[in-house]
């Protein structure tokens, strides 16, 4: 996950017996492709450029071909721009696909699919339970699905290396295994102070991207970054968190003499955006390109992908986001299997009706709550910092979070919270000196993590609420 079409290019290219032998090869790229672009401003040339390859490489199989359009409700005219470039080549080389970015769109579906808990909208994700029933689906009509055309197909020069392969003068004796549930790779932990340098069989080939799996066992958004240095360009990337990651790079890098691969050793600034980059802090481009190192080492997984341009990969290619946001791509019908999609508009109106009975269930006991609170409120004097609503949301949070059923309810007080201030006009003036209590800082802080929701807020609040708890030494 959170990479674009040039991890599955390398995947494939390590794996083709594997995927030659496949009753039928299920791929989506264009979330990512699309999150990278719209988000980070990676740049959209290159994205279409390594999805064009991905799919000539895709049809040198004699194996069915199944694209997937998954849905996305935001930024449409960008995300337009995606999914037709990706339409085009899935109807140039006769690929089957199932378009759930029209179907939602249709029915009028993707807002309500996109709200995670409490609001948080995941735009990236949908239901485990309708992907799932989309899978049974596929599975049962595999022998429905048609062979894309066979026309012969010209394929760029690829080649996948490990470092151990590439670099001249590694120490052989860092090489190392790591493992999880899903992914097995050799590694090479790059150190401060290190350089390796490309061998000199690889002069004239493009590094188009490298894995990163950094030494962590959760996602606490420790931070590590490389240099990619040739006698022309340097180029400065950097991975957060404990995920595996197959970074792609905007800028040709050319494997010329002398040039080398290293740690960012004095946090020189950033020269290209990463993927799926999130570190908790809403996002700011000054921010984001002067991330500190956080580790003094990275590994370098096996997976460095690398061509040889030519006629049938063209580093340079360019690609019109205006014009393909308003291209109409008539596809034959016998190719799309969007009628694979589960019966969403139903699945829609079941949760809604669940909702409508449940609901009221399940806030009864907190708007009891929620009274008797206000009774014992009113048995006192009003301090003015208790009619900020930063106050209030603070001192919820603090009473509610020490027990299960307390925090299991605690976006239900909070939104109640919330929609009451609104209406109440008594909101009285304090000084700041005032405000500088554990209770209205960490309101103030889930206020601000709300606002940026969808730039990592509620991700920061996390460790936000850690810094306040510091700061009022508690």
């Amino acid at each position: 996950g959170g990479c674009s079409s040039s991890q599955k290019i390398i995947t494939i290219l390590k794996n083709q017996k594997m995927f030659q032998n496949a009753d039928l090869i299920v791929i989506e790229t264009n979330i990512n492709d699309f999150d990278v672009w719209a988000y980070l401003d990676f740049s959209f040339s290159v994205i279409c450029r390594n999805f064009e390859a991905l799919c000539r490489l895709l049809a040198s199989f004699n194996t069915k071909i199944l694209f997937l359009i998954l849905p996305f409700a935001d930024k449409k005219v960008q995300n337009r721009a995606i999914n037709n470039f990706e339409l085009y080549h899935i109807k140039k080389y006769g690929f089957n696909f199932i378009d759930m970015q029209s179907y939602y769109e249709n029915e009028d579906l993707s807002d309500f699919y996109s709200v995670g808990f409490y609001g948080a909208r995941d735009l990236w994700h949908q239901l485990p339970s309708l992907m799932r029933e989309l899978g049974r689906n596929i599975i049962l009509n595999l022998k429905q699905f048609h062979h894309h055309k066979k026309d012969s197909v010209k394929l760029p020069n690829f080649i996948a290396k490990s470092p151990l392969q590439l670099f001249e003068n590694l120490d052989k004796n860092k090489i190392n295994f790591r493992e999880n549930s899903l992914l097995n790779k050799e590694i090479y932990k790059l150190k401060k102070g290190e350089k390796l340098y490309f061998k000199k069989e690889f002069e004239g080939h493009v590094l188009i991207g490298l894995g990163i799996w950094l030494d962590e066992k959760k996602n606490d958004y420790s931070s590590a970054s490389f240099i990619l240095q040739n006698d022309r360009i340097k180029i400065v990337k950097m991975h957060s968190g404990a995920y595996y990651l197959f970074h792609t790079f905007e800028k040709e890098f050319n494997i010329s003499k002398q040039a080398f691969i290293c740690f960012n050793d004095d946090d020189e600034k950033r020269t290209e955006q990463s993927h799926n980059l999130f570190i908790g802090l809403p996002y700011d481009e000054d921010i984001y390109r002067h991330i500190p190192n956080t580790l003094e080492n990275l590994n370098l997984t096996e997976d460095f992908l690398l061509v040889k341009p030519d006629e049938n990969f063209k580093i340079d290619a360019h690609y019109d986001f205006n014009v393909l946001a308003n291209l109409e791509v008539q596809i034959d019908e016998r190719y799309n299997f969007s009628h694979l999609i589960p019966d969403v508009a139903l699945f829609k109106e079941i949760i809604e009706e669940y909702n409508a009975r449940m609901d009221p269930v399940k806030i009864s006991p907190f708007q009891t709550e929620i009274k008797n609170l206000k009774h014992e409120l009113n048995q006192f004097k009003v301090n003015p910092i208790q009619t900020h609503l930063a106050y209030k949301l603070g001192r919820a949070i603090i009473e509610n979070y020490g027990s299960f059923w307390g925090f299991l309810g605690l976006p239900f007080v909070l939104n109640y919270i919330a929609k009451k201030h609104k209406k109440e006009a008594n909101i009285l003036p304090c000084d700041e000196s005032e405000k500088q209590i554990f209770s209205y800082q960490l309101g103030l802080a889930l206020i601000k993590a709300h606002k940026a929701w969808y730039k990592g807020g509620y991700v920061w609040f996390m460790f936000e609420i850690f810094r306040l708890k510091k700061k009022f030494k508690l």
